[in-house]
């Protein structure tokens, strides 16, 4: 029983996340939704596609939205780097900083994964986390843990971009915000149920000869995808480690 494979959407890239939904929206307009039994879901699909697709041309209109995707990736990583540095602060043999670390992880698991939100929800989030922790009271965990300074250069990173967002927001003065995330929220739960649908049907039995096709063609694609995403974690992992051990002092 051949079904739709699943796949992590929020780990493509805005152009492989429009190229895949494209090619989805071809390859079900060439097997027919009334085939696949996705009509509604396909009508709901193809008019969010538009909007992706708007929100793409306004990005690339603007020459501040390369700059924009990197200072996001700036602040992510910077954001990674304390969430990870608390987790192995709890593993430390230290009981005060373990403690410490605790009160951190709470504050930090209390706003979630931040990362996958939109430009501005994210900024927001940002913002009052970087408030929280900068409370009077949570001082010394920082410096326990060793991310005083670190916090710090997120407020720095999250401002400057908050400052060049909305520089770019005045370019479009008068036209619709181009956040390419937001539009990518409506999407991606929109393809989840048309995979969920076809394959309940393949489940069943009740799903029409041209649905395998349709499926292995898709599968195809996604494990391309899924390839390409590995290969670019695994590059980025390397070049974590090569810094790490750069900056890491030999005896």
């Amino acid at each position: 029983m051949v079904k739709i494979e699943s796949i992590g959407l929020f780990r493509m890239r805005n152009s492989e996340h429009h190229q895949f939904m494209s090619d989805l929206d071809a390859q079900i307009v060439k097997y027919s939704p009334t085939e696949l039994g996705i009509e509604s879901e396909h009508a709901e699909f193809s008019h969010s596609l538009g909007a992706v697709e708007n929100a793409m041309r306004m990005e690339l209109g603007s020459s501040k939205s390369k700059l924009i995707e990197q200072m996001d990736l700036l602040r992510d990583r910077t954001w990674n780097a304390i969430n990870q540095k608390v987790m192995a602060t709890l593993l430390s043999p230290i009981a005060d900083e373990v403690a410490s670390a605790e009160v951190i992880m709470r504050i930090i698991d209390s706003f979630g994964d931040i990362r996958g939100l939109s430009y501005n929800e994210e900024s927001t989030d940002m913002d009052n986390l970087i408030i929280t922790l900068m409370q009077r009271p949570n001082a010394t965990h920082l410096q326990k843990i060793g991310i005083t300074t670190w916090v710090a250069e997120m407020k720095k990173q999250n401002d400057d971009f908050q400052a060049t967002f909305n520089e770019r927001n005045d370019e479009y003065a008068g036209r619709e915000s181009g956040d390419v995330r937001l539009t990518r929220k409506v999407i991606d739960p929109i393809y989840n149920r048309i995979v969920e649908k076809i394959n309940a049907s393949i489940v069943l039995g009740i799903s029409k000869p041209s649905v395998e096709t349709f499926v292995n063609g898709l599968n195809e694609k996604i494990n391309y995808y899924k390839a390409t995403i590995a290969i670019r974690d695994g590059k980025s992992k390397g070049k974590d480690k090569e810094s790490t051990d750069t900056a890491t002092p030999q005896n």
